[in-house]
């Protein structure tokens, strides 16, 4: 092992030990039950909001030391159990949960998250068959892109995008729920997911005809509309 990726790893395995023993922290996010102690030093140059936040004489936050993010468990297991519609779409259920938010800390320090969970998928081969597309990875790429959008995090939105597109031709559990997401969790100026999903998904186009509950939400949004038929277009 060369220097350089011996002093990286030791690196890497020093900011998880940061992160799991919250040693030296000077700074507390509260999120539902969860707390977790983290570092200004860390979260601050990667993230515009939480830069933010830590400001003294600027916000309460930055005075004691303590930020309160509002979020829950998300959606329950009924939900799943129904056609996905783009009209009940709600930012606290369908993006920033407990879960995405300890995946957004997890990022900051390790500049990752849901390693294993997408290293496995990656080894599939793509079937369509069977796909869920309520729940599934796709989908929550597609959350994480829209929490860094959220926190001012470019990394994670960097990071998000590129397993968003590495994973699509594995696997696309979770593909209308990222569909939703990624054009009603984002602003419609923020643009790199949404032109990803356009190139991805039009060579797909035959093979989701049939399949309604995509249909369905490819129809109710214009914009992803817009943007398949673009597609269409440009290949003749």
């Amino acid at each position: 092992m060369s220097a350089a990726l011996l002093s990286e790893k030791s690196l890497a395995s020093t900011m998880a030990k940061l992160q799991e023993s919250g040693a030296y922290s000077d700074f507390q996010i509260v999120c539902g039950s969860d707390t977790y102690h983290v570092h200004k030093a860390i979260i601050c140059p990667q993230s515009e909001f939480f830069r933010a936040a830590c400001r003294p004489h600027t916000f309460r936050e930055g005075e004691t030391n303590v930020i309160k993010i509002s979020a829950g468990p998300g959606r329950d297991i009924a939900f799943y159990s129904q056609p996905l519609d783009e009209s009940d779409f709600d930012w606290d259920l369908d993006v920033e949960t407990t879960a995405t938010v300890k995946l957004m800390v997890c990022y900051l320090y390790r500049h990752d998250y849901l390693e294993e969970e997408t290293t496995e998928a990656l080894k599939k081969k793509l079937t369509l068959c069977g796909t869920s597309n309520r729940k599934g990875l796709l989908a929550e790429h597609a959350r994480m892109y829209a929490m860094g959008d959220k926190y001012g995090i470019s990394g994670l939105k960097a990071l998000a995008v590129a397993k968003f597109k590495d994973l699509f031709i594995h696997c696309h559990d979770g593909l209308a729920a990222a569909l939703i997401i990624a054009f009603k969790g984002t602003p419609d100026t923020d643009r790199e997911l949404r032109e990803v999903v356009f190139v991805k998904l039009h060579p797909y186009r035959k093979a989701y005809k049939e399949n309604a509950e995509v249909q369905a939400v490819i129809s109710r949004i214009p914009d992803l509309c817009y943007g398949l038929y673009r597609k269409l277009l440009a290949d003749y």
